[in-house]
């Protein structure tokens, strides 16, 4: 199956997620909507994108819908960070701003311990994961760029690891040219790191294009009983 009928199918196939999505959705069944919704998510932004290659219309507002979709589901599953980073994807969105307002936050954990994340595009994300040993937080950095036709021929991909002493709130990478420093705070959606990269073309051992610079926010933590 080449680009064009792979194109074709998948983006046949986002009413019909949609569809099944809201179907688990009104029948409670949260995870299961989650999943139809961010195929959805996906696809919608990669077929508007893709426009010339196929018949579907999509707009900016489809793509909201979706976006919206995959975390108002999250909400009810009880995962609110997860939620308001599916918000955020659409943030200057009406529909975002007021899912947004309506949504309850967690109280900030103590640590920084756990998942944040970043858009890739097309439902997908970038990571720093950050762990606790003895005298440091392992941070662990995992990106993504997803070209025009990223969903079918797949990311470039790109990984760095770090550590933080437990009193600190910054960290930094150094290879070869590439100087990447991160920040560790917080905002009224919670915790975040503020990533910068000194150069997007510097030799970080990166795939092209793949990029850490950004704002991560927070998902998930590693304490099972605050896990969001």
């Amino acid at each position: 199956m080449n680009f064009e009928q792979e194109l074709q199918q998948g983006c046949a196939k986002i009413a019909s997620s949609a569809q099944m999505g809201k179907k688990y959705y009104d029948q409670k069944q949260y995870a299961k909507a989650i999943e139809q919704f961010e195929y959805q998510a996906a696809w919608t932004q990669f077929c508007q994108l893709n426009a010339e290659d196929h018949k579907t219309t999509l707009t900016d507002r489809d793509v909201d819908v979706a976006n919206n979709n995959v975390g108002l589901s999250y909400a009810k599953l009880d995962k609110p960070l997860w939620a308001r980073a599916w918000f955020l994807r659409t943030p200057d969105s009406k529909i975002s701003q007021y899912n947004l307002k309506q949504l309850k936050l967690p109280k900030i954990a103590n640590q920084p311990t756990g998942m944040y994340v970043k858009s890739a595009g097309f439902g997908q994300w970038s990571t720093m994961t950050v762990s606790k040993t003895a005298k440091t937080y392992q941070i662990a950095f995992d990106g993504y760029y997803f070209g025009l036709g990223g969903l079918i021929y797949g990311p470039n991909m790109g990984s760095f690891e770090t550590n933080m002493p437990l009193s600190a709130n910054q960290a930094h990478f150094r290879y070869e040219d590439c100087k990447i420093d991160l920040k560790f705070g917080q905002d009224q959606y919670g915790r975040k790191i503020e990533v910068q990269q000194n150069d997007p073309a510097s030799n970080c051992g990166f795939g092209h294009n793949v990029y850490a610079d950004g704002t991560y926010y927070q998902v998930e933590t590693l304490n099972k009983s605050t896990s969001q």
